[in-house]
């Protein structure tokens, strides 16, 4: 064969040879539809979400650990606060339970003097109705009885000062009675001197009403009056322990409050150096007042008003 058939031939070849050749290495363009670039593209885009997912996991459980690292120093600085805040809880306590027990303690320096009114046995012999007075009364009656109960003054007044005498105590105040029992000989003069030798801080008196109007009811607070000679000095102070005793049982709706009356004529007043106040605390000569204050639950409730206002101007008084 010759040669130039020979360079022909391999021509030939080399041109059917070469469209093969770039055929098949020819550069894919980017976007071209090829399956493999696309699947190749695909696990490109798997792997950089992976990438990402797994960064934002990793920068999550970052957060998650520095957060559970915070939270030791934050329930540290937490804890110390619930510490605070418990004490000071403690110490409102502490404060208020001071400063009741202190209005206790001053309390206990504050001396009342209940008088039971009346006796079993009145006394009718005299005695003056004031110091140096030319007046003279009677010693001590026996005071009224109920109409629907039958039962005698002496025994509602002492029934209604020994439950006033221990609502007292309870608040730490300090207690005498003039009497604990119905067989006694005492007249108001030596009454009120109990309260004097005693140097009481309130002198007391409890009684109850009678009328011979039944219809007639309702509770008053006898008080000094302004325009005794002999009750000058302690009108003031008596006024306002009656008016707070008032004030008090306007509280009780269960009870009719008639108000405050002014007496120059009682010898238990004009005889006490002591501020002084006398409750009526209603009519044993009204069926249904009677009936009250027999009943162990209203006797209760109304004494209990007395026992606050008592409270009110021991407090005031401070």
């Amino acid at each position: 064969m010759s040669k130039t058939v020979k360079i022909g031939i391999t021509i030939i070849i080399l041109l059917a040879v070469i469209p093969v050749y770039f055929l098949f290495n020819q550069p894919i363009e980017e976007g071209g539809n090829d399956p493999t670039t696309k699947n190749v593209k695909l696990e490109q885009e798997v792997a950089k979400i992976a990438a990402i997912k797994t960064k934002e996991e990793t920068t999550d459980t970052n957060e998650l650990t520095s957060e559970g690292q915070d939270n030791p120093a934050a329930e540290m600085n937490e804890e110390p606060v619930k510490q605070e805040f418990s004490k000071e809880n403690q110490e409102t306590i502490k404060t208020s339970d001071e400063e009741e027990k202190e209005k206790e303690e001053g309390q206990k320096d504050f001396l009342v003097v209940i008088d039971p009114g009346h006796q079993r046995s009145a006394n009718l012999g005299q005695e003056p109705v004031g110091p140096g007075a030319l007046e003279n009364k009677i010693k001590v009656t026996g005071g009224t009885a109920g109409v629907a109960t039958g039962k005698p003054e002496y025994k509602l007044t002492l029934e209604a000062s020994l439950i006033l005498g221990k609502l007292l105590e309870k608040r730490g105040v300090k207690v005498i009675y003039t009497r604990t029992s119905h067989d006694v000989n005492m007249s108001n003069k030596e009454r009120a001197e109990i309260a004097n030798q005693n140097h009481a801080d309130l002198f007391v008196r409890i009684h109850a009403d009678g009328s011979t109007n039944r219809s007639v009811k309702g509770l008053s607070v006898l008080t000094p009056s302004d325009d005794d000679p002999y009750t000058k000095a302690i009108y003031e102070d008596s006024l306002k322990a009656s008016q707070l005793i008032l004030d008090e049982t306007k509280k009780n709706p269960a009870v009719k409050v008639n108000g405050i009356s002014f007496r120059s004529d009682l010898s238990g007043f004009n005889w006490s150096k002591v501020p002084s106040t006398l409750i009526e605390m209603g009519f044993m000569s009204n069926p249904s007042e009677d009936k009250n204050l027999s009943d162990t639950g209203y006797l209760t409730n109304l004494v209990t008003n007395i026992s606050d206002g008592i409270i009110n101007y021991s407090n005031r008084n401070k």
